[in-house]
């Protein structure tokens, strides 16, 4: 029976302490519905607004960046590789033609002077087949040379 006596004080003593805390928890539930909540966003209409703030000066920054890159786009010209080749093959001929141009007419002065050589030498062999062909014109021809008596 000793066991039986002891068993029923401990469960008397949990008893009294589930009451207390049965106790604890109206008097805390009454505390609470009697209790008025405020709501106060102060803290969180700043942290709000900082974010805002922060986000309107990135997108601002965006917005600039944005406009010096449409200017530089629009300041830009694109052209294609055909057309750079192009320009690369008639610059090459331009400046083959030119060079070539200067050649031949720093040889002007050269072919002028084997021209008039061979113009020289034709005409030197022509006088002299005719000469040889006519005795007497070339009688004649070096009277006219060499005059004998000078006036």
């Amino acid at each position: 029976m000793a066991k039986l006596e002891e068993i029923a004080e401990l469960l008397t003593e949990e008893i009294k302490e589930f009451e207390n805390s049965v106790s604890r928890m109206e008097e805390l539930q009454a505390f609470l519905m009697n209790y008025k909540i405020k709501p106060d966003t102060a803290d969180i209409d700043f942290i709000l607004k900082r974010y805002n703030d922060d986000q309107l000066k990135a997108i601002n920054d965006q917005h600039k960046l944005m406009a010096n890159v449409v200017f530089y786009i629009k300041k830009s010209m694109t052209i294609p590789k055909w057309a750079i080749k192009l320009f690369c093959g008639l610059f090459v001929s331009i400046i083959l033609v030119l060079g070539f141009s200067i050649y031949k007419v720093s040889r002007i002065s050269e072919l002028k002077q084997k021209a008039y050589g061979q113009g020289e030498e034709k005409a030197v062999g022509h006088f002299r087949a005719f000469f040889e062909a006519s005795p007497e014109a070339s009688a004649r021809y070096e009277e006219w040379r060499e005059p004998k008596s000078k006036k």
